[in-house]
């Protein structure tokens, strides 16, 4: 549609009406009078927007208010279920989608095993295409009522272009797929696409004080089968050159590469070492072959030794990582998330002992969204793309 001259009726009409839905969107519920009287518009001017809003599905009526004298004036709001947006999470070895209303509420969700193998690239982009279109059938939308999706990639996102590298096993080979000008080819609706560990960060500072704000600064750190930090400053991203800030795993510590002794992997050969060097009873755990980073987990929480042995070194290598990181961006708060991140149980109290040698500590928290932390940093994106998109079409 070609762009309208700024002082034509209809030009006028819907910057009128866009104006109005941004009241009640910032605003929240208003009566008529409401937005005739923050808007500056008169009576019937608001009276002729609001039921061309209405008749489009971008606002709707609540109830009455509660007045004390007179007629009792209709509460207006805006319509959260006018359209959706899409989340997703790119795993290893699963795939996380969510469905979302324009308020950011999940209205579905569902995890899929990843494909076993390597994937060519028309398997992959086949494979998420149908997953895509399965969650919006199983809740029985079609892609005219999506504003747009949001894609976490465990990898380097560059913010620039929307290159990929650095793609965790087994995605490695997909980079070309996975940017953003080839993901934009597969759907009918804007894509975002953004490292799924400052996802994680983004959904974890919506939840802080700082947030309501707007502002603040947190460290997402992802500990699993690999290392990744997220980090916000002043409430956005940090994504630093080419995208790679956060990218944490080859800092090196006392002990070595940070991946090397902090993933699961680390804590297994750093368990290995321990259960070495100590005396084994018969029927202990760590006489069995195949440990697990969750076993581990368990065995310190009913208090075995040798456990608690290996999870006071592991948290010792942790928190000289987290000294470090804190010297240079000194965050509000730090948040653990990952597989083993989510203990916070065991590792929570550990750490606060050991960083003595901070003069501000940050506040120590787990992910509250657990393993939807990406998921949910993706629909916050794409609920902002949404909104954009909304008030472009408006201008049309």
């Amino acid at each position: 549609m070609k762009n309208q001259s700024a002082g034509t009726p209809r030009a006028m009409r819907n910057l009128n009406e866009l104006l109005i839905l941004n009241e009640i969107i910032g605003g929240g519920p208003q009566s008529r009078a409401d937005l005739s009287r923050q808007t500056g518009l008169s009576k019937p001017t608001v009276s002729s927007a609001i039921t061309h809003l209405i008749g489009r599905g971008l606002v709707r009526e609540t109830g009455r208010a509660d007045n004390s004298q007179g007629r009792k004036a209709t509460w207006l709001e805006f319509n959260t279920h006018c359209f959706y947006v899409a989340g997703v999470d790119l795993g290893a070895t699963r795939i996380r989608m969510a469905l979302a209303d324009m308020g950011g509420q999940i209205v579905q969700y569902q995890q899929l095993a990843m494909p076993e193998g390597s994937l060519t690239d028309i398997e992959f982009q086949t494979f998420l295409v149908e997953s895509l279109e399965g969650l919006l059938k199983e809740y029985g939308v079609a892609w005219d009522r999506i504003k747009a999706a949001a894609i976490g990639i465990p990898g380097v996102v560059d913010p620039a272009g929307g290159e990929v590298s650095r793609l965790v096993s087994p995605l490695k080979g997909l980079e070309t797929t996975l940017e953003l000008a080839n993901l934009t080819r597969l759907f009918p609706v804007p894509v975002i696409t953004e490292n799924d560990v400052n996802l994680a960060a983004l959904a974890e500072h919506s939840l802080t004080g700082d947030a309501a704000g707007g502002g603040g600064s947190l460290l997402y750190f992802s500990l699993g089968e690999g290392t990744g930090g997220g980090i916000i400053i002043d409430g956005a991203i940090y994504r630093g050159l080419g995208g790679g800030a956060g990218e944490l795993a080859n800092m090196r510590l006392s002990a070595g590469r940070l991946e090397d002794v902090l993933s699961a992997k680390g804590l297994l050969r750093l368990t290995s070492a321990i259960t070495g060097e100590q005396d084994k009873k018969p029927d202990s755990y760590s006489s069995e072959p195949g440990i697990s980073p969750e076993r581990l987990f368990e065995e310190v929480r009913k208090g075995d030794p040798v456990a608690q042995s290996v999870m006071d070194v592991y948290s010792g290598m942790l928190a000289e990582a987290l000294t470090n990181i804190c010297a240079v961006i000194a965050p509000d708060s730090i948040v653990l998330g990952g597989g083993l991140g989510s203990n916070g149980d065991v590792l929570l109290h550990r750490l606060e002992a050991r960083l003595t040698g901070l003069d501000r500590k940050p506040r120590l928290a787990v992910s509250c969204h657990r393993e939807r932390d990406v998921v949910t940093g993706a629909i916050q994106i794409a609920v902002q793309a949404a909104f954009r998109r909304l008030r472009e079409e408006w201008t049309l």
